[in-house]
């Protein structure tokens, strides 16, 4: 479609996935994301074997580097059409009377504050072309409680809000936001007995593969999508409908 697209968090999981299937339509990506050395280069291969690619170090907790990643965007390709805000923690898996404090506030700080802060900015550029696609990848953490930590229950129930809100502010300039709130997925955030027992949850009984959020994530990003804002749309598999009791039927 040769848009210009900011990927946070694109150089692995859910973001690597979103990077490629954007590219794989024809736009142009920035990756925003931080890494090791390792993960960037193969990730930017395998990138730039697809399509139009470049890469820009960003902690989305830093406000000065969200500015820093879109401003990139703007210069290298003259616009900033979409962001796909993916990059994220789960932080400890600890409930809150053990929980380190620290590792909650870096959990809110990354999840929740990094979306406000790219937010900000990627919403500062588009206003001035009076139109664009914000989504943000939130979770059914958002919606309903489960057995995941207390920083990220609050982060993406804030990511939630924030998408709303932002609607709101930015809609009367052509902009759209949404989210994305996926159930469990197949990262490197989930180990094999957490898999085993999260796929129970789901309709298909596994959890979710990244090219599906990804695909979820396109989707909501095209013209045709254009009555979808200010809204969460539930990419879980049906988790959600029946609050985790085990939907699978072989």
């Amino acid at each position: 479609m040769n848009r210009v697209v900011i990927v946070t968090g694109g150089t692995r999981g859910i973001g690597l996935e979103t990077a490629k299937t954007f590219l794989n339509n024809g736009d142009k990506v920035v990756v925003a994301s931080i890494d090791s050395p390792q993960v960037i280069e193969q990730a930017m291969s395998e990138l730039k074997a697809i399509g139009d690619v470049i890469f820009t170090e960003c902690n989305i907790a830093d406000p000065a580097q969200c500015e820093y990643a879109v401003e990139q965007a703007v210069e290298q390709y003259g616009q900033l059409d979409v962001v796909a805000n993916v990059a994220g923690v789960v932080g400890k898996r600890e409930e809150l009377i053990e929980a380190d404090l620290d590792d909650i506030f870096n959990t809110i700080n990354i999840n929740l504050m990094g979306t406000i802060n790219l937010g900000k900015f990627a919403g500062k550029a588009m206003v001035e072309k009076k139109s664009g696609v914000i989504i943000n990848v939130g979770s059914i953490c958002g919606t309903i409680a489960n057995t995941e930590n207390m920083g990220y229950h609050a982060s993406k129930g804030g990511v939630k809000m924030v998408t709303q809100a932002l609607a709101r502010e930015l809609s009367p300039h052509g902009i759209r936001v949404l989210s994305v709130a996926p159930g469990w997925v197949n990262t490197d955030m989930i180990d094999a007995p957490i898999a085993e027992i999260g796929g129970k949850l789901h309709m298909k009984g596994r959890i979710i593969e990244p090219t599906e959020i990804a695909n979820a994530i396109y989707l909501m990003s095209l013209p045709e999508a254009s009555a979808i804002n200010g809204t969460t749309v539930m990419v879980d598999d049906g988790y959600s409908a029946f609050k985790g009791v085990d939907g699978y039927q072989a």
